[in-house]
């Protein structure tokens, strides 16, 4: 049996309740097991108690009863071995500390396994050992898997900070976070002690005012703060001491420098000087002098004040003033806040022929799965698929354009969550300046700015005329882009009736359009919706149709995979008919088979409808030219099934299961890869193993070095 074998987690509907029973130690509290699974498939979690005082450096697990072991996974860093006796053993180098966590993933010959374990340190003692026995829930959600922890508060995203940065000793302080899960309790440790519990409020942020102890020779410090589910967030910081100093009575109010221009989302640190130990006032307005948000500062016992602000994510663009005051004196500042694109893709090529390959590179948000659309030169989608994302936020990938593909500027359009990219370029020709057009929603309030984000070339003056559902023009204006080619079209709505309107806007041969409604309102009544055919092949596009017992109604329409996975979400609106249609969505070239279901909803109506999937479903293999090598020799590398143009991490393991040498390269658009491995010359003789992962699945092949 190989340590990596094939374990497939992503098991849908089932989640499991965990019992845990000691049977042999009085330390079992000091380390957590739990046990999820599915069938034959069973994750085995053990977690180090915060307050523990070892730390676990070898796990032992056995099964109770006939069942036996079909396979195991273990987390990257540990290594696995199933003895005769039917004990896995596993082994890392890394320890786990208290508070730290690990899991095993196995597969058994019977299901709802009993699972016995021990955790050992470093010196051979027994930290605890226990048994978990898994029992199916009939819950329905999605099941965990190896290596994601449950998400309860904190986030890959979460992050925390303090006011001031670096609290000095036995001294308050202020705790800011944000983009945790919204209205739920976090835990916060000052070395290892619980100081208190925390409530999230709606918007995903936490703010609250601690109080660090007296530490002594400006020591090191850890601060955690620790959801329910084990998920921690942490900083360490060295505390200085206070220093007995001479400082004046009254110091004047000043504002250090802060930069021209902020991006929406991004935090900027105020600091500057006051009287110790006074208050100062923050307060900021927008352009017309509407209050945005008012806080308050302590000044440090040495006069220096600092003040981090968060700019949302949702905040109009334009200048924004920020006044200091302490009573007596005010400082003033104006910072112009700007668009935050998140997403940067381009081509390596301007221009390719149809039937040719194109390659996209660039960054984009760490660690968030990526959509990618690309439309032709006459708006149609002729590619859809979704790009892992790893740490570094580094992507690239190919896509091929079909013999026979018309010629002129096409579009790639990247979505992460909120956040959108676009990038052009041309084929069978360079391509052309085009105008985009996009509101920065669908529906706005009877009472809203509308802004339209309108992107072309530098300083262009555009032409712009907005027509309502009737095609009665109500706006004939111009608009001159700015240095970067982009600009906000804004809208008084307070001038214009209810409904949905389309902006147009054209410069010389190049136009774009867009659409948005005003003042409309969920609550369809009954919804009608259908697909045009009840099956579908990878990569089609489909057309979706629908009907709404009230009309201009906006409408959410969700689509979902045969695993439940949702692929896309759509806002749209049905129009004065009642009538609504979505004819802009691809089935993804990579696209699980199956029945794929399609959601419409508005208020409390909703209604569904299927269609199926078809294709070809193709599991990832790896191979070598030949299975004896000697030492700086070539070796051949190829392989199938990888998810289109997905990065395949291939590792080369020797037999202790040590990582020699790790390769990164791109699949191609079909799933094929192929690459060169040079062997070194002063590698050890022996059996060696190869793994290749594309990121949903791994596979693995071994081969002799003389």
């Amino acid at each position: 049996m190989s340590s990596h074998s094939v374990l497939v987690f992503s098991l849908l509907l089932v989640s499991s309740i965990i019992f845990v029973s000691n049977f042999g130690t009085s330390f079992a509290d000091e380390v957590i097991g739990t046990s999820t699974g599915f069938e034959d498939s069973t994750i085995l979690e053990l977690k180090n108690s915060r307050g523990n005082t070892a730390n676990i450096d070898t796990v032992r697990i056995w099964l109770s009863g006939d069942n036996e072991f079909k396979s195991f996974k273990t987390e990257e860093g540990w290594i696995g071995k199933n003895t005769p006796q039917g004990v896995i053993i596993f082994t890392s180098q890394n320890e786990i500390n208290p508070g730290q966590s690990v899991k095993f993933g196995i597969k058994t010959t019977e299901n709802n396994p009993v699972v016995n374990w021990k955790a050992v340190d470093s010196s051979g003692e027994v930290i605890s050992s226990a048994s978990t026995t898994v029992t199916s829930s009939e819950i329905s959600q999605n099941k965990p898997e190896l290596n994601q922890p449950k998400i309860v508060t904190i986030k890959e995203s979460s992050s925390f900070r303090f006011i001031p940065e670096r609290p000095a000793s036995n001294s308050d302080f202020r705790v800011v976070g944000e983009q945790f899960v919204p209205n739920q309790s976090l835990d916060f440790y000052i070395s290892n002690e619980l100081h208190k519990s925390v409530k999230v409020d709606e918007n995903g942020r936490i703010l609250f005012t601690a109080n660090l102890p007296v530490i002594m020779n400006d020591e090191r410090t850890e601060f955690v703060l620790r959801d329910s589910g084990g998920n921690e967030k942490n900083l360490s910081i060295r505390i200085p001491q206070l220093e007995n100093r001479e400082i004046p009575d009254v110091i004047k109010l000043s504002l250090g420098n802060t930069p021209q221009d902020i991006k929406r989302g991004d935090i900027l640190t105020l600091e500057g000087m006051a009287t110790p130990n006074t208050t100062v006032t923050i307060t900021l307005k927008d352009v017309n002098g509407d209050i945005l948000g008012i806080d308050t500062i302590q000044v440090g016992f040495d006069g220096k004040w600092t003040y981090d602000n968060l700019f949302s994510p949702n905040l109009d663009l334009g200048i924004v003033s920020i006044e200091i005051e302490d009573g007596k004196t005010k400082a003033l500042r104006n910072i112009n806040v700007i668009s935050a694109k998140l997403i940067n893709i381009s081509s390596t090529e301007t221009s390719i022929d149809a039937g040719n390959t194109i390659m996209f590179e660039g960054i984009v948000i760490p660690e968030q799965e990526m959509s990618v659309i690309i439309e032709d030169a006459i708006g149609t989608e002729i590619f859809s698929r979704t790009v892992s994302v790893g740490e570094t936020g580094i992507v690239n990938f190919n896509v091929e354009i079909p013999r026979g593909s018309v010629e002129g500027t096409y579009i790639l359009s990247a979505f992460q969550g909120n956040e959108s990219g676009i990038s052009t370029f041309g084929v069978g020709q360079e391509p052309e300046p085009i105008l985009i057009v996009r509101p920065t929603k669908l529906n706005f309030s009877a009472s809203e700015i509308i802004n339209i984000e309108i992107q072309g070339s530098a300083n262009a003056q555009v032409s712009i005329i907005l027509i309502d559902s009737a095609d009665r023009e109500k706006i004939s204006d111009t608009l001159n882009l700015g240095p970067d080619g982009k600009e906000i079209y804004k809208i008084n709505s307070t001038d214009l009736p209810t409904g949905a309107y389309t902006l147009n806007a054209k410069r010389g041969e190049s136009s774009g359009s867009a659409v948005f409604t005003l003042g409309l309102t969920t609550g369809s009544g009954a919804i009608s919706i259908q697909t045009t055919r009840d099956e579908y092949k990878q990569g089609e596009q489909i057309l979706i149709l629908g009907n709404t017992g009230a009309i201009n109604v906006l409408l959410d329409v969700t689509i979902t995979d045969s695993e439940g996975k949702v692929i896309k979400k759509i806002e749209t609106f049905s129009d004065r008919f009642g009538v609504f249609k979505i004819d802009n969505f691809r089935i993804p070239l990579d696209a699980k088979l199956g029945t794929w279901t399609v959601n419409a909803k508005s208020g409390g109506n909703f209604k569904d409808t299927v269609f199926s999937v078809s294709g070809e479903n193709k599991e990832l293999v790896i191979l070598v030219d030949k299975t004896n090598y000697d030492k700086n020799e070539l070796m051949n590398i190829s392989g199938s099934g990888a998810r289109l143009s997905a990065t395949v991490t291939i590792k080369i393991l020797d037999s202790e299961g040590i990582e020699i040498s790790e390769l990164n390269i791109t699949a191609k658009s079909n799933g094929n890869y192929l690459t060169i491995w040079q062997i070194p010359a002063d590698i050890e003789s022996g059996d060696y193993e190869m793994t290749a992962d594309d990121g949903a699945s791994n596979t693995s092949t071994k081969f002799t070095i003389n």
